[in-house]
């Protein structure tokens, strides 16, 4: 819940099946697809920051240094902003996920998946 012109954090929990990774938003080398959250923009609500955990430094036998990458389950959080003058009510806030699942010896194609976020600005 949003007050008109305030700001709230939201959490995007995250599962990843055992045995397998992603890399992290900052992966170590140029061809690794990293893990991305991206809003639709417009609409009464901006986000001003998305903030990712830290990453875990893993050695896969790919690279020759070791592999950012996030496992298991994870929380990606988002800071949001309700602009001042914002109808009230309920609404959903659309984005993208988009990631590389792998396991120790290969990747799967990427994917983008559909992301909702419920709020209500009051």
């Amino acid at each position: 819940m949003l007050k008109r012109g305030g700001t709230a954090s939201a959490k995007i929990n995250v599962q990843l099946r055992g045995g397998y990774h992603v890399n992290s938003h900052s992966p170590n080398d140029e061809y690794l697809i990293p893990l991305r959250l991206r809003w639709d923009e417009g609409g009464p609500l901006k986000v001003l920051e998305t903030t990712y955990p830290k990453p875990e430094l893993r050695d896969y036998g790919f690279s020759d240094k070791p592999v950012s990458v996030f496992t298991g389950d994870f929380v990606i959080v988002a800071r949001l902003q309700a602009a001042a003058d914002a109808p009230t009510g309920t609404g959903v806030l659309a984005g993208k996920l988009r990631y590389q699942a792998c396991d120790a010896k290969s990747c799967l194609p990427p994917r983008t998946i559909d992301v909702r976020l419920p709020y209500e600005i009051r």
